[in-house]
């Protein structure tokens, strides 16, 4: 029941809301009155309740001035000698123009402090007791205060699931990026090749380009379920050494495969990183080998990818792309490093360092040797 009502006051537009406030505000400032003092409430203090509610019809589109309109009429009743017409209205309406005015925020305080003094001048209360006057504007714009408070951690928590989904989308481009960007590589090298080889060649391409589709279908229902629930399978540095070295890249991995107890993000981060630069390897280097070295040294785990390509030392800048901004990205997200550039005497290396959590073992765990197994 509760939540049925409360699904159906979310449902009501902005402005239906605010009218039903302000007629809820009007029968509670009528009937309490009415209930417990009824003398002196003449119809001309009903009319002035209801011009003091009134405008909290529209607190949301027009925050200031029904805060204005709320309290003119309140100095107004004062004016006219009539019985309290519900003040606290306009201390509310003033607290909410504080909350929902996006700028100059400094006015409502300015404007609640202003009619406080009018309220009290009109009361006689600046005069008799100046000190008074200065507590009850302090008392007054309290809510006025509250209003800024909690429309800067309104402001913070929507600046927080801004950048959340910034975040979010950020990993989703790099996660598509690394798998179909991987894979629709490796299909476009294989089918070039088919075009220009003998008709063997081109029938050993399309058993690599059905073995190639078939993988990314896999990986990309792996890639669902990591956005889904976190779940880092499928990061086999050695299975990915023997698909890419039946692609064409023959790959020479040296050293921790990582299967041991490493933290499964930090796997999935350096598969990736791995996967990303022989797939730069294969469609930028133009060279059949790379070696990859994997080391988990004390607390950190480093990961090297070199090639023999035609890149050099002190030959053009190669502009970042987003490859290569993606596998940054994933290292630094886990607290690494990540660098990439021409080496000695020619080709590419790029080196990912990423820290472990906790203390790694001293000396680290060089492990084997191994090279994929080519065609």
């Amino acid at each position: 029941m509760r939540r049925g009502v409360i699904g159906a006051w979310r449902k009501l537009p902005a402005l239906a809301q605010d009218a039903v406030l302000a007629v809820l505000a009007t029968l509670v400032t009528l009937g309490f009155p009415l209930l417990t003092v009824p003398a002196g409430r003449t119809p001309l203090w009903a009319a002035l309740v209801c011009g003091v509610c009134a405008p909290l019809a529209v607190r949301r589109r027009l925050p200031l001035t029904a805060a204005l309109a709320s309290g003119t009429v309140v100095v107004l009743g004062r004016l006219l000698e009539q019985p309290e017409v519900g003040a606290w209205v306009t201390v509310a309406a003033f607290a909410s123009a504080a909350y929902h005015r996006e700028r100059a925020r400094w006015l409502p305080a300015a404007a609640a402090a202003g009619w406080l003094v009018a309220l009290a001048l009109v009361y006689g209360e600046a005069v008799a007791e100046p000190s008074g006057l200065v507590v009850s504007v302090a008392a007054g714009l309290a809510p006025v205060a509250l209003g800024h408070i909690l429309r800067l951690r309104h402001d913070e928590v929507r600046q927080a699931e801004l950048v959340r989904r910034a975040r979010e989308r950020a990993r989703i481009a790099r996660e598509v990026h690394d798998v179909v960007g991987h894979h629709l590589s490796a299909i476009r090298l294989q089918a070039v090749g088919a075009r220009r080889g003998t008709p063997d060649d081109a029938r050993r391409a399309l058993e690599v380009i059905a073995e190639i589709s078939g993988t990314a279908l896999g990986e990309t229902r792996r890639l669902l379920g990591l956005l889904r629930d976190e779940e880092y399978a499928g990061a086999d540095l050695g299975a990915l050494a023997d698909r890419l070295s039946r692609q064409g890249l023959r790959v020479r991995l040296v050293g921790d495969a990582l299967r041991g107890e490493v933290p499964s993000q930090v796997r999935y981060a350096v598969y990736r990183i791995v996967q990303e630069s022989l797939t730069n390897v294969m469609r930028h280097a133009g060279v059949p080998r790379a070696v990859v070295r994997v080391r988990r040294g004390p607390g950190v785990v480093e990961a090297v990818v070199e090639d023999d390509g035609r890149a050099t030392p002190g030959g053009p800048a190669v502009p970042e792309g987003g490859g290569l901004r993606g596998m940054r990205e994933r290292a630094e997200l886990l607290g690494g490093t990540l660098t990439a550039g021409p080496r000695e005497p020619r080709g590419w290396r790029v080196t990912a360092r990423i820290p472990l959590p906790g203390a790694g073992r001293p000396g680290g765990s060089r492990g084997g040797e191994r090279e994929g197994t080519g065609p």
